[in-house]
């Protein structure tokens, strides 16, 4: 297959290496626009499925239901595959070559062999500073991923149970200042207070909107209500609560730097994405058992129409954490994280349109600060890319 193909097409050069960098900064931002655009629109759809997933059945067995979603993960491979083919595809037609079938795929799969080798030998080279156990270093890396991914959805589902779903609201979203806090001391990001700017007003956000909610769930005339003192219950979930958004931070930031090449890339991300469900598939099944012989979340199979919407949940989940990963890998831990915040005011205007009830005024207050922070949050980020240095290699664009 030609190497001109328009999915990885590299930056052509030419004398002026200011061209250059613009057309790889453009087309990165743009493709991170589009991968958080499709973020926030699969995270709105899987929280809806969600909802009415838990207002329509009494199965709860979230480690096995986190369990299905994530090996679905797997099938990021294939869809992968199918859009490299699609894109190539076109290409040649664009180009008037003719190549059968069979031919194109052999090509294409050349290609992305090439590809994603190329890509793990830098990732290796940059994490190990050698490139000799290039199978063993993916497999552990997959593993770290699959394991620092499910820690931190599993406790959330632990949360759901202790505290409220407005405080856990607010609790697990300060995830964004946990990924900023390791990304200053993991990968050396500097300290900007535009930055902490923008993380605090998001947060700020949040918590307005979160507390309003539950100011409306317990109303002032319930004495009784208001008179219990926080049990250790409520402790114990906001403790779980935290550490949840703690190992979600570290995982975004973990997942920068050890899993992330020096030249990112759709496909790689992609595969990444695809190799965390095959090791939750092939190991994550281990604590089933455990967890049913202790009693902690005995195992029995959801009835057909509970599957089902567990599957479509799977999907939702599948594109979101695609995306999401994406995201990070083209741009940062913390731009994702707050990017992400933006999912809350559009789940709120989805739930207006769907149930006909206007927005309170918390609710527009809190998204006018998400929306704020991460506008902040987007100008510095695009300001430091503007005062990047222009003497590293020009990397391989990867658009889908």
């Amino acid at each position: 297959m030609p190497s001109s193909s328009p999915t990885y097409r590299s930056v052509p050069l030419d004398d002026t290496a200011n061209s250059v960098i613009k057309v790889r900064k453009h087309s990165t931002s743009f493709v991170a626009a589009i991968m958080l655009i499709i973020c926030i629109i699969s995270f709105v759809l899987q929280t809806e499925l969600a909802q009415y997933v838990q207002k329509t059945s009494n199965y709860q067995k979230p480690y096995f239901i986190l369990y299905i979603g994530h090996a679905c993960y797997i099938f990021m491979i294939p869809l992968q595959f199918l859009v490299e083919c699609i894109n190539t595809r076109w290409f040649s037609l664009q180009q008037q070559e003719k190549t059968s079938w069979k031919q194109h795929l052999k090509d294409t799969i050349d290609f992305c062999r090439k590809q994603l080798v190329q890509s793990v030998f830098e990732l290796e080279d940059r994490v190990q500073g050698n490139q000799r156990h290039h199978t063993s270093f993916m497999l552990r890396t997959g593993l770290l991923l699959s394991i620092l991914f499910t820690i931190p959805a599993y406790l959330w589902y632990v949360s759901v149970n202790l505290i409220s779903m407005s405080t856990l609201t607010v609790v697990f979203n300060t995830g964004c200042f946990w990924a900023y806090i390791f990304s200053i001391f993991m990968l050396g990001d500097p300290v900007r207070l535009e930055k902490f700017l923008a993380v605090g007003l998001s947060v700020l956000g949040v918590v307005i909107m979160a507390f309003s909610q539950e100011d409306d769930d317990n109303p002032t005339n319930d004495v009784n209500q208001l008179d219990d003192a926080p049990s250790f219950s409520s402790f114990l979930g906001l403790g779980v609560a935290v550490v949840a958004a703690l190992t979600y931070g570290f995982y975004e930031v973990f997942y920068k730097k050890y899993a992330t090449p020096p030249r990112p890339s759709v496909l790689f991300a992609n595969m990444v994405t695809g190799g965390i469900g095959a090791m939750t598939l092939l190991v994550l099944w281990i604590p089933l058992p455990i967890l049913h012989y202790t009693g902690l979340e005995t195992f029995e199979l959801p009835d057909r129409n509970t599957f089902g919407m567990i599957m479509a949940i799977g999907s939702m989940s599948v594109i979101y954490n695609a995306s999401m990963m994406c995201v990070i890998a083209l741009v940062n831990p913390v731009f994702a994280a707050v990017g992400v915040l933006l999912t809350i005011p559009v789940v709120a205007v989805t739930d207006m349109a769907i149930t006909g009830i206007p927005l309170p005024l918390t609710t527009v207050l809190g998204s006018i600060f998400i929306l704020a922070g991460f506008v902040i949050l987007n100008r510095q980020i695009s300001k430091e890319q503007d005062e990047a240095p222009l003497d590293g290699p020009p990397p391989t664009a990867a658009l889908v």
